[in-house]
């Protein structure tokens, strides 16, 4: 169905509806009573009723989704965007130094998690492809199987190779 079509279909009221229940600010987004009240000029204890009912409407779903579906530019416009205020914190926060306002140098742990989180949310918005995955299952009943055994240098171990190098 067109756009023109839907929207032809649909009293001034329904898109007010629709309108708030996809774009509006709080407490309207998402919430359908609200929405429904709003949107038809009532304050009613059924209007969560009428406006679970007025959402299950075939026109009124179809509107919506409309509403909440972004165009190809607009997405591709988006992620662009995103991508350059990702680097942006990325950049900014992996080597900033702050000190608070007596001069005192403040932890930079905060700052560099907050660059791993950008950076984890750039690699979920850009995923990289491995060319090769190898992997390695060592499957077996407990008989006759592979032990390895790791050994962990203490500090003063360490330590001790750290200073004959």
């Amino acid at each position: 169905m067109e756009n023109n079509e839907i929207n032809s279909s649909l009293t001034d009221q329904e898109l007010v509806f629709c309108e708030l229940f996809v774009n509006g600010c709080a407490p309207y987004c998402g919430n359908a009573p609200k929405c429904y009240e709003e949107a038809f000029n009532i304050t009613s204890t059924t209007s969560a009723g009428k406006a679970k009912r007025l959402l299950s409407q075939k026109h009124i779903k179809n509107h919506i989704e409309e509403l909440e579906s972004l165009s190809y530019e607009e997405a591709k416009h988006m992620k662009k965007r995103l991508t350059e205020n990702l680097f942006k914190i990325i950049e900014e926060t992996s080597t900033a130094e702050y000190t608070d306002r007596r001069g005192t140098k403040l932890s930079p742990a905060p700052l560099r998690s907050v660059a791993v989180q950008a950076t984890k949310a750039l690699m979920d918005l850009h995923p990289i492809k491995e060319a090769n995955v190898s992997k390695l299952n060592i499957e077996g009943t407990g008989e006759g199987g592979i032990v390895f055994n790791v050994i962990v240098p203490t500090p003063e171990k360490l330590q001790k190779e750290t200073e004959d190098n």
